[in-house]
């Protein structure tokens, strides 16, 4: 299971950072679901721990993802779907 969840944790953080590089192209109405779909994927971000560190506090690094591969099935889909969606906006613009 630990495999099956590295892949999805993976193709999550693709589509993530497809879909930063695309940003400009959000349509304001849909800044709110981008918002909370970075939310769930940020602690995937392996730079995460490091961009919240807090000098002269104890620092550790997050446990292992311990949701199901079903969630993480459903976030990529999110994913997915948010990314066929901006790139329909942007073929009609």
């Amino acid at each position: 299971m630990k495999n099956e969840n590295t892949l999805l944790i993976g193709q999550a953080l693709q589509i993530r950072d497809k879909l930063v590089a695309k940003r400009h192209a959000i349509p304001s109405s849909m800044m709110k679901e981008w918002s909370r779909l970075q939310a769930q994927t940020e602690n995937f971000d392996s730079n995460h721990p490091f961009d919240r560190a807090v000098k002269g506090h104890a620092f550790t690094k997050p446990a292992v993802y311990n949701g199901s591969a079903s969630e993480l099935n459903a976030l990529v889909s999110s994913l997915k779907e948010f990314d066929q969606r901006i790139a329909g906006n942007t073929r009609h613009h």
